[in-house]
């Protein structure tokens, strides 16, 4: 396993990915220490591929897809061993793919612009050859998503007593 942040690497993790665009001055002055040392830090996680990227995150209803939904996708019996990820991937709408354990065997995360184009996308995947069976839940709101990930150095981690 590898070498997990410590309390000040998981400061930073905290800040930046609540602010993405923030200088090393305020990440800095944000964990107390001087910029050249976040950005240090900064560079040293992003080497040991804690920090994967930065991207704008980008509200999919002004791109015009509001209609969000969940795909569990189950595959025929004899084709689990085919990897159906390029097949999903090649479909724009699907934003993210999930192989799963369970009844299925892929989650899918989709957003179309409207349940028509919904439907369209649920029958490109159901014809798939190695596609057995689907379920298709639909959202109605969101409260939060995207939330920043637990670096483990906070203050009341679930579980803890």
């Amino acid at each position: 396993m590898p070498d997990r942040p410590d309390a000040v690497d998981g400061q930073i993790l905290q800040f930046l990915q609540r602010e993405g665009r923030a200088s090393y001055a305020e990440v800095g002055a944000r964990v107390g220490m001087s910029a050249p040392s976040a950005h240090e830090r900064a560079k040293k996680l992003e080497a040991r591929g804690v920090i994967r990227g930065y991207a704008a995150l980008v509200d999919p209803v002004a791109l015009g897809l509001g209609v969000l939904a969940f795909m569990f996708v189950r595959q025929a019996p004899g084709t689990v061993v085919t990897d159906l990820t390029e097949d999903f991937a090649a479909i724009p709408e699907i934003e993210e793919c999930h192989h799963v354990a369970g009844e299925a065997d892929y989650l899918l995360k989709v957003r179309a612009p409207d349940t028509r184009n919904l439907e369209r996308i649920l029958r490109a995947i159901q014809t798939m050859p190695s596609v057995f069976a689907t379920e298709t839940q639909v959202v109605f709101s969101t409260p939060f998503e995207r939330r920043p990930l637990p670096t483990g150095r906070e203050t009341g981690r679930a579980g803890e007593a």
